[in-house]
């Protein structure tokens, strides 16, 4: 499962948000199109950093780069090092 299905599996399992899977498009506002709340974002924030391994930074947060679903896509990626060129030795 890719990064992108991983957190889309999240907000549908585990935060809740009726909106189907298949449905669920990048430029989605998480809080106007899924209709999440302050707590919905919290809990958004720990199954991501558990299933990715990952920090997010209270800053980030702060910032609004939870804002939409490519946001979190983007913010997981850039944290856990998905995406990332290889090293060139």
């Amino acid at each position: 499962m890719n990064s992108l299905q991983t957190i889309k599996r999240i907000l549908h399992s585990d935060v809740l948000v009726e909106v189907p899977i298949d449905k669920m498009q990048l430029d989605d506002s998480l809080r106007e199109s899924y209709g999440m709340d302050s707590l919905g974002f919290v809990e958004l924030r720990v199954q991501c950093e558990e299933a990715f391994g990952i920090d997010i930074p209270d800053e980030a947060v702060a910032a609004g780069e939870l804002a939409t679903l490519g946001d979190v896509l983007a913010l997981v990626e850039r944290l856990s090092g998905a995406g990332r060129p290889p090293a060139v030795s």
